[in-house]
């Protein structure tokens, strides 16, 4: 995780809850920085803000963030307020600025959550295998430009459901696939947060190929991954004219879900 621990890396100013940070261009969807990598850069700066006095709450559990403006890669600054430290969580808020309020989110802190035999959560999807899978290319011909994102994060859509790249989309508004980093490395809780963002928009399965800017995006880390390529899979809940709410989740190795999101996006037809 060399390349996404500096990408994230936020650099204290002299003021406690004050930070600033680089924001990388290599995690990118055409010209807008990833979602994910927005959420993760504000945990980042959460989990910096709580180091000293509670180091045990390294996973952010539960991180919602509200896309104001796109911030543009580069430098940017960042706010945390502390609203409380526990001993079980750490509940913060996290603001980032580019020339005004860009992204804000709450956080919620804690340990990484350790499986028991007593869990209950859903089954993984059975997907075609990752070596099986076309990786999705860093530039595309069909209208979204480059993808940056792509070549830090191997990310390879199941070919049962990108009918849409066929001109044939199911119509479900199901999307499904594998994400694993560029350089093998194992993903970290932080990390899940851009894996939770990571497929192109459901919409895709419903013939609607239009940009999907989000607008909130409320991202769950359940446990640690093991290692090794993550399933994923994101469905429409509901789309309309203009807004669509789209679910996601994210299964390790071991079969475990490790992660899920939810998000309202628009639809720019």
């Amino acid at each position: 995780m060399a390349e996404f621990d500096k990408a994230t890396r936020p650099e204290p100013t002299d003021e406690p809850g004050r930070y600033t940070v680089l924001l990388d261009e290599q995690w990118s969807i055409g010209p807008k920085l990833h979602g994910g990598y927005l959420l993760a850069v504000l945990a980042r700066a959460a989990r910096e803000t709580v180091a000293a006095q509670r180091p045990e709450h390294t996973c952010p559990q539960a991180v919602t963030g509200t896309f104001l403006q796109a911030p543009e890669p580069g430098p940017a600054s960042l706010e945390v307020t502390v609203l409380r430290l526990g001993r079980g969580a750490s509940q913060l808020r996290v603001r980032l600025d580019q020339g005004g309020p860009a992204v804000e989110a709450a956080c919620v802190l804690g340990p990484p959550a350790v499986p028991t035999p007593h869990d209950v959560e859903p089954a993984p999807p059975e997907l075609t295998p990752f070596d099986d899978c076309p990786r999705s290319p860093s530039s595309t011909d069909d209208g979204r430009g480059s993808l940056p994102i792509m070549d830090v994060v191997d990310t390879r859509l199941d070919p049962r459901t990108t009918g849409f790249l066929r001109g044939a989309p199911s119509g479900e508004g199901r999307v499904s696939g594998w994400a694993a980093l560029d350089s093998g490395e194992p993903w970290t809780p932080e990390g899940l947060l851009v894996v939770l963002d990571v497929l192109p928009p459901a919409t895709f399965d419903m013939g609607v190929l239009g940009w999907s800017p989000t607008m909130s995006l409320s991202a769950h880390v359940v446990a640690e991954p093991a290692p090794g390529p993550l399933r994923v899979t994101q469905w429409v809940q509901h789309a309309g004219v203009d807004r669509m709410h789209e679910s996601c989740r994210v299964w390790d190795p071991a079969g475990r879900l490790v992660g899920h999101a939810h998000q309202l996006a628009a639809i720019r037809r």
